[in-house]
């Protein structure tokens, strides 16, 4: 099911590139895009997909702004730079190396060097943006955004940008919404703080001596679950992945389902290891998931049959490499069990889909 977001966060979201409203809402219109009024009371919903339609489309706008080239600009639109970082992120064994790998990138590789770094105290870490000084930057513009760097666009847009899709990244490589204890931004906000607020599920501290988020340190220690097969996904409809995360904030299944994850090369977590990934216990996880209607060993179940569909569409995975890759001990026992998910055998399967 398609997460969706208001009309209000959508438009707050693309008022970002500085552009007037009408022009967001021109563009969405010749998209087919229905958005609603674009006023502060309208409750129209859009879906995470079409906010990334229109999300790429007015980076396109941005940069033919900016004089950009056809070429770079091809590069641009297809997250050239971030494939280059993401694909060197996913094989790293934790959340800890996988963010110092990308801190090392940025420091190696962006124009203006601008990083991060993870501070940890106790049981706290502080996640640093080291994004320079804001009074020296101008209000945000058009040609001034770019996404070969860390702060896509000056000022406290570029930050919130930066601090929100970072945030959400590391929830889907984790597959595990990361409860943030607060957000910091060293610069005075636009209008009532209040309104940045949900955007990140926590406090919102202004004209702090530092800009970043800070999480439990436990975090860190969390596997990836993500492949280079998600990762194209993931940038092929960038960032509508990233807006649907939010559901792993509010649904306990949706997080026992990122954490199960579709890599199956891996040992899958047990009910005790989700459990202490999520900080509980198992009588309460099994709890919880059976009041969201489900249990554990039905989203295992779930998640194998998902993964599954996709290896059998391609011709050239064997029903019997399927079997092994997903952890059935026999093939058989992986035949039985696709039927009962689907009403059809795996080779049934195949024939209706070629």
């Amino acid at each position: 099911m398609p997460r969706y977001m208001s009309s209000q966060n959508l438009r707050a979201s693309l008022e970002l590139f500085g552009l007037p409203a009408q022009k967001l809402m021109d563009e969405a219109q010749h998209l087919g895009i229905d958005v609603g009024s674009w006023d502060d009371k309208s409750d129209q919903q859009i879906s995470a997909q079409d906010f990334g339609r229109l999300f790429i489309a007015m980076v396109r706008r941005s940069q033919v702004a900016a004089g950009v080239d056809e070429e770079s600009l091809d590069a641009i639109l297809e997250l050239s730079s971030y494939r280059m970082l993401f694909t060197y992120m996913i094989h790293a064994g934790t959340l800890r190396e996988c963010l110092a790998r990308a801190a090392s990138y940025f420091t190696r590789f962006a124009a203006d060097k601008k990083s991060f770094s993870l501070e940890a105290s106790g049981d706290t870490t502080r996640w640093v943006f080291n994004l320079g000084a804001i009074d020296a930057e101008a209000s945000p513009d058009a040609a001034d955004f770019s996404m070969d760097e860390l702060r896509w666009l000056p000022g406290l847009p570029g930050r919130m940008l930066a601090l929100y899709l970072w945030h959400r990244q590391a929830s889907w490589l984790t597959g595990n919404y990361i409860d943030l204890i607060g957000v910091h931004l060293d610069c005075a906000a636009y209008g009532s703080a209040n309104a940045y607020t949900d955007t990140f599920s926590a406090p919102v501290y202004f004209n702090a001596d530092w800009c970043g988020m800070e999480f439990h340190s436990r975090y860190l220690d969390s596997p990836l679950v993500q492949t280079e097969t998600t990762l194209d996904k993931m940038l092929s409809t960038f960032p509508a992945e990233l807006i649907e995360a939010d559901e792993l904030a509010s649904s306990v299944s949706a997080r026992v389902r990122g954490l199960i994850g579709t890599d199956f090369s891996r040992p899958m977590p047990s009910l005790e290891e989700v459990a202490e990934r999520l900080i509980t216990t198992t009588t309460t996880l099994h709890r919880r998931l059976r009041d969201e209607g489900t249990s554990f060993q039905k989203l295992k179940d779930d998640c194998r049959r998902d993964a599954a569909i996709q290896l059998l569409r391609d011709m050239q995975n064997s029903g019997t490499a399927v079997s092994e890759y997903l952890g059935f001990s026999d093939p058989s026992a992986f035949f039985r069990a696709f039927k009962k998910w689907t009403g059809l055998t795996p080779q049934q399967f195949r024939s209706r889909k070629a």
